[in-house]
């Protein structure tokens, strides 16, 4: 038996606008979103569940305060953590990222100069 993931519709949050759905996980999802006030193009990060449980909340809380507080180059920070709907939407810098799995399926050209 296979499950197959439905596409949902982004809740509303308030001052962004979602542009697509870049993954959907049985526990988060992802979307490229756009900041209205500055235009600016955001990752929304946000769980999946409409009604998620209190572990889920804090766990998702604490990965937002450890991002934050990680010096860290090449860690994607957050910019901010809202309410979305029952749980919390995680904003964070948009670098143009693609999703692993897209990426495994059409790898980009390699030369050999890179090896």
């Amino acid at each position: 038996m296979s499950i197959t993931a439905v596409p949902i519709t982004p809740p509303h949050l308030p001052g962004y606008a979602c542009v697509e759905t870049l993954n959907q996980g049985p526990r988060t999802t992802v979307y490229r979103a756009l900041k209205i006030a500055t235009q600016q193009s955001v990752v929304i990060k946000t769980l999946t569940q409409k009604y998620p449980n209190f572990s889920e909340l804090v766990r998702f809380r604490n990965q937002y305060t450890v991002a934050k507080n990680l010096p860290i180059e090449g860690i994607v920070r957050p910019l901010s953590l809202e309410i979305w709907g029952n749980g919390y939407g995680l904003i964070m810098e948009d670098f143009g990222g693609i999703d692993l799995e897209q990426y495994s399926q059409n790898p980009p050209p390699q030369s050999l100069r890179s090896y």
